[in-house]
């Protein structure tokens, strides 16, 4: 059997931009549409320059407010296409040294895998509702990616592909986050930190991040009449949240476990379990944080193991673990190994209990976690 943690290592390196989608979101349907994000700089041209330069980019702009003047003046002269040709100069105009610094981030600075974060509206129930949409840049800046779009602003404009991660309605995020996010027209960068990993949340399903981790847990078939299953559930997690404790220390080492039900009350309070959010509004979950890099998605993973309708004696002679996200990242085989270890150490009806349960959440409830079996 093989599972898929699809955990994403957020690295150092990685950044975030906030990316607007013009003055009262005109190019939000585009943007989405077609898995890209923009300037509304049209004609600019950046094959011929540094983005690490402000003066080239100075130019590149003012060549392009020619151009565009050009293409839409009858019978006007053909400005030059050379950049030399054009003042490298600050601009005096606000909007032109806003929009400079703008090309610079999102041309030059924002690499392949950096968080895309734009503010939108999308309909939701036949109503329109505000949103956050999250995303990460898909692949390096090629000055030959140029778009067309519905509007003067948006013709021959340079883009970057971005693959689309999830949506979030805008009353979900924090004061701190909406603060950081702002308001057009500037394109800003928002460091990825211990006091903003909250776009990570609403980013990735399951992410490691700075010797921590955190993953979700999903129940969202879960009405008042399936409480009983939906407390199970809780204790299953619990029951997990333990294991990682004491496997992660003796990898290798036999374990057993005759009781889950007492395992878990002697364990659970030597885990590394930073916080375990409970939401069952709509839709439910639960997002366990871990004050390591694996508890989190030794959960997810162990809900999708006990859940996947396999017999308990079939997963006891083991399973493979991979990370499709990040497979750089060595924390999958380490999973592997611990998962191993654990599922050969619950006594054998104690382990079809727990199976049992999984399933029975699995059907009444909904449970699933992010992590998927892949055959």
């Amino acid at each position: 059997m093989k599972f898929d943690i699809a955990a994403k290592l957020v690295l150092p390196s990685q950044r975030a931009f906030v990316v607007h989608a013009g003055r009262a979101r005109v190019n939000y349907d585009e943007f989405v549409q077609n898995d890209i994000v923009f300037l509304e700089a049209p004609y600019l041209r950046l094959g011929d320059i540094s983005l690490n330069s402000k003066g080239n980019v100075r130019r590149a702009i003012r060549r392009s407010i020619a151009l565009r003047n050009h293409a839409e003046t009858t019978g006007s002269q053909q400005p030059s296409e050379l950049t030399k040709d054009y003042d490298d100069g600050t601009f005096q105009e606000s909007d032109l040294q806003t929009l400079s610094g703008s090309v610079a981030r999102l041309y030059g600075r924002a690499k392949k895998g950096d968080l895309v974060i734009v503010p939108g509206r999308d309909s939701y129930d036949g109503l329109y509702r505000p949103v956050i949409r999250f995303g990460e840049i898909a692949s390096d800046f090629s000055a030959s990616d140029i778009y067309d779009g519905n509007r003067l602003a948006s013709q021959k404009v340079p883009f970057r592909k971005v693959r689309w991660l999830n949506v979030v309605p805008r009353k979900e995020i924090s004061i701190r986050l909406e603060r950081r996010i702002g308001k057009p027209p500037a394109v800003r960068e928002i460091k990825i930190d211990r006091d903003s990993d909250e776009l990570l949340r609403h980013a990735y399903d399951s992410y490691i991040f700075e010797g921590n981790s955190s993953s979700v847990v999903s129940a969202d078939k879960y009405d008042a009449a399936d409480f009983v299953v939906l407390n199970r559930a809780s204790d299953l997690i619990a029951f997990l949240v333990s294991a990682h404790a004491v496997v992660s220390r003796n990898v290798g080492s036999p374990l057993s476990i005759g009781d889950i039900e007492a395992f878990t009350e002697q364990h659970f309070r030597d885990a590394r379990v930073e916080n375990i959010e409970v939401d069952f509004a709509s839709p439910g979950y639960w997002r366990i944080f871990g004050a390591s890099v694996s508890l989190a998605a030794f959960v997810a993973l162990g809900i999708a193991v006990l859940s996947s309708g396999v017999p308990a004696n079939v997963l006891a002679s083991g399973i493979e673990v991979t990370n499709s996200v990040s497979p750089e990242d060595g924390t999958a085989k380490d999973l592997e190994k611990s998962m191993n270890l654990l599922l050969r150490s619950v006594d054998k009806l104690q382990l079809h209990k727990a199976v049992r349960t999984a399933n029975n959440a699995k059907k009444a409830i909904g449970l699933q976690s992010s992590t998927k079996q892949t055959n």
